[in-house]
């Protein structure tokens, strides 16, 4: 009988989220013929939660393991084995957490003990998901029976003669009858016997050690991304996916960041002929990205670019360093000595500068201890200082046909000089393979772009691009406007949308991928609950700051939605200068100073960005459409006239059925038309907005209505609840009123009057028959009169408050900026 091969598959968090993940997973593994070794990592999010040591981590990881249970278990003895499995390990894991919180402290062997549950867990779930899935040829073996490694904790290096031994010693027998064996990912054995972790890309290193110690036909990382792409899609989007790389290739692209892999996992693979896919568990279809010792793609010598945001320059300079020997080595063996990792060396032929680069957040530890080690020399002006310059990005420009090819140098640095980004250090191996640079920080995405266009990595042979473009939608306010809008985006009818950014006062939450449905859905209700986004896992920190950091990952076609009730113009014309277009439900960035109206619109135009804001004006009503329709198509709209408060219509329509005014009031604010504070409508001010903006849009110039207010002066600076509490002392007016205009076949009405020479928002008793008379409810209706429409108004009706009418206008709106190409019209004149 012929000997198959054996396969290894690596499943990291993400593929096994949940118990519906690991289903899947499960669904795949039994469906592969022959041997195959499938090593776990820890169900996604949990190894956080266990190294936290509280007691609310245990509870949650407990609770998400059990929750997977419910999900894969059929056989009653089967959930009895995996309760048991459950039950030890959080109780060995309580014992831990009990124990740090005695001593006060925890050591890295301790570390790696609390840690070990999560990948230890996932693994006991995963086989036995396996076996329910139909492979009762399935066995779950422990790591630390198979990896053997250092005694370092916390990042441990393997023994690859050793682990080899042990691979082949416990696993061969389980594969020769084309068995799966289900291995915890991460973990491995000491000299001494003790548990060890790999530290960061430990599962992926578990699976291409095993993986050359079974001299394995492939070793597959099912990831959450389709493979390696040509640059990180959140800075460059038209990323691609690269189909081959080199196992050089891939080392320097993962050394740079590229978190898809680690260079750990790449060591064991060099120089055989195991050949490692990077493959998407969310579209398993697909073929991924090949890394193997054959060479493909020659027609590009570059293949990919990778980065390393937040570093520091770490400089050591000095005229007395010129033939000093031994300088560069002291400077490494000091950095060396402090622990920390230096990304790319730069030194100046002079011999009068050495630069590296480290993490910002060691900068400060590196320059104190190199100023420790060369004290005489500073003291002797040898070296004339050691400093840090924060706020850098390095990135590495890598292919293993750059070696030989001439050109490469001058076409990157000259699409950087054409975009005047300044170059502030360069680095070039001697295998040129990469070249290195680091530019500010700020300038790192602008950089990516230009080198991935000037190589044309968006054209690379075989290459598939990304899926089709999503637009990011950035919520600044998450009132209930926001919250609706959030559920309305997240349901089935959004398409192509995402959220990836929600703003409030305190803090932001920011996902570039898009927030998790069920994220948004605690926020959302912590939101309702008056919580900060800042007490919600936001965070902290300025609006305009969160759309600098947002607009320095590249999100795609992204679109801000204002939905507060802030003075947020300044910000919205920054937002627009970061290549945002803006959605409004916010009326005051529209009707407030006529020069912030202006320089609003005139950012947007000198950026070429669009602004939408129906909901402004009529929720969800196409009014502002209907004035560009008309427009577009030549006619000449000389007066529009309206109810434009649903709030205002919904009061006045039950008073003028005989209603007392505090009930009518009372019922808008349970039902969710008015605001809290009732008077913010009763005042008027907001339907005088609205009509400024109609007012605007038809070319007015001159400053805002002065709006009849429908509180008596006397109540309008008394306490929310003081002023509820006496409402029905108006009511005995509004009865007057109601029945004086009733005497007349008129009913009461707030309404707005805009044309480009002046505008108005009062209470008008109008003819019960008119349109805006006959409508009730929270109903808008607004008149047009135009050249066409002179003898009889064009009329648009329809519901004008509440939180789901507003949203689905909000959501129209970016739906139109997704797929029109007519952008920003309708702004009147300035």
């Amino acid at each position: 009988m012929r000997r198959h091969p054996a396969d290894v598959w690596k499943f990291g968090g993400a593929s096994l989220a949940d118990g519906g993940a690991i289903q899947r997973a499960a669904r795949r593994i039994a469906a592969h013929d022959g041997p195959l070794v499938v090593v776990a990592s820890a169900l996604a999010g949990v190894t956080d939660l266990l190294l936290s040591a509280t007691g609310d981590a245990a509870r949650r990881v407990e609770r998400l393991h059990r929750q997977a249970a419910n999900v894969i278990c059929g056989a009653r003895a089967t959930r009895r084995a995996l309760d048991a499995g459950i039950d030890e390990a959080m109780r060995e894991y309580r014992d831990l957490c009990a124990a740090i919180a005695v001593v006060g402290h925890r050591s890295p062997r301790m570390e790696d003990t609390l840690v070990a549950r999560g990948e230890r867990l996932s693994a006991l779930l995963l086989s036995v998901a396996v076996a329910e899935a139909g492979r009762r040829d399935v066995a779950l073996v422990d790591a630390l029976d198979l990896i053997r490694t250092d005694d370092r904790h916390g990042g441990a290096t393997p023994l690859p003669a050793e682990t080899r031994l042990q691979v082949q010693k416990a696993l061969r027998p389980r594969l020769a009858t084309g068995g799966v064996v289900v291995v915890p990912g991460y973990l491995g054995r000491a000299p001494d016997g003790g548990l060890t972790t790999l530290g960061r890309g430990g599962s992926d290193l578990t699976a291409t050690l095993i993986g050359q110690s079974l001299g394995a036909r492939t070793v597959v990382l099912w990831k959450d991304v389709p493979g390696i792409l040509t640059a990180d899609p959140r800075l460059v989007p038209d990323a691609r996916l690269i189909p081959h790389l080199h196992h050089r290739e891939a080392a320097e692209v993962a050394h740079y960041g590229a978190k898809v892999l680690h260079p750990r996992a790449l060591i064991p693979l060099a120089r055989t002929r195991t050949t490692l896919h990077v493959r998407s568990f969310l579209d398993p279809a697909q073929p991924g990205t090949e890394v193997s010792g054959r060479r493909a793609l020659t027609g590009f010598p570059v293949k990919a670019l990778a980065l390393l945001p937040r570093q520091a320059i770490i400089t050591v300079a000095g005229k007395g360093m010129l033939g000093v020997p031994g300088i560069a080595a002291r400077t490494f063996a000091a950095v060396e000595h402090e622990g920390l990792s230096v990304s790319t060396i730069f030194q100046a032929s002079s011999e009068s500068s050495i630069g590296f680069t480290v993490p910002e957040a060691e900068a400060e530890r590196a320059v104190r201890r190199l100023r420790q080690a060369f004290q005489t020399e500073r003291a002797q002006r040898l070296i004339d200082d050691i400093t840090a310059r924060p706020g850098m990005s390095v990135i590495a420009v890598v292919g293993d046909r750059m070696a030989g090819a001439p050109g490469i140098a001058a076409r990157v640095f000259s699409a950087l000089a054409a975009g005047g980004l300044n170059v502030i250090a360069i680095a070039q191996g001697s295998s040129e393979r990469n070249i290195s640079f680091v530019v500010p920080g700020a300038d790192a995405a602008d950089a990516m772009r230009r080198v991935h266009t000037a190589f044309q990595l968006s054209k690379i042979d075989g290459g598939r691009p990304q899926p089709v473009a999503q637009t990011d939608v950035v919520l600044l306010g998450l009132g209930r406007v926001g919250r609706e809008l959030t559920r309305q985006i997240t349901g089935a009818a959004a398409g192509r949308l995402r959220i990836v950014g929600v703003i409030d006062r305190s803090a932001c939450v920011f996902d570039p991928r898009g927030i998790a449905r069920a994220r948004l859905a605690r926020i959302a209700r912590g939101k309702a609950a008056g919580t900060s986004l800042a007490d919600l896992g936001g965070q902290p920190g300025t609006a305009a700051g969160a759309l600098d950091m947002m607009h320095a990952h590249a999100v795609s076609r992204p679109v801000i939605v204002d939905v507060t009730n802030d003075e947020t113009a300044p910000l919205l014309r920054a937002a627009i200068a970061r290549g945002f277009d803006v959605v409004l439900a916010n009326k005051k960035p529209l009707s407030g100073a006529r020069r912030d109206y202006v320089a609003l619109w005139a950012e947007a135009d000198a950026s070429g960005r669009r602004l939408r804001y129906e909901a402004t004006v009529g929720a969800g009503l196409p009014i502002i459409d209907t004035f560009n329709k008309l427009d577009a198509t030549g006619d000449r709209v000389t007066r529009i006239e309206g109810c434009v408060s649903g709030t205002l219509m919904f009061v006045l329509s039950q008073v003028s059925q005989g209603r007392p005014f505090s009930e009518a009031v009372r019922e808008a604010v349970a039902r969710g038309y008015a605001e809290p504070d009732p008077r913010d409508d009763l005042s008027g001010r907001d339907a005088a907005r609205k009509g400024l903006i109609l007012a605007r849009m038809l070319g007015y110039r001159g400053a805002g209505p002065r709006p009849d207010n429908l509180v008596p002066t006397a109540y309008r600076r008394l306490g929310l609840d003081e002023f509820l509490a006496r409402l029905p002392e108006l009511d005995g007016a509004w009865r007057a009123k109601a029945a004086n205009a009733a005497a007349r076949d008129r009913v009461w009405r707030y309404v707005v009057t805009a044309s480009a020479r002046r505008v108005t928002a009062r209470l008008v008793a109008v003819a019960s028959t008119d349109p805006l008379g006959a409508a009730a409810g929270t109903r808008n209706v607004v008149t047009f009169r135009s050249r066409r429409y002179q003898q009889e108004p064009l009329v648009v009706s329809g519901p004008g408050a509440g939180a789901a009418v507003t949203a689905a206008g909000l959501l129209n709106d970016i739906h139109a900026l997704v797929g029109s190409g007519e952008w920003g019209v309708g702004r009147g004149s300035w």
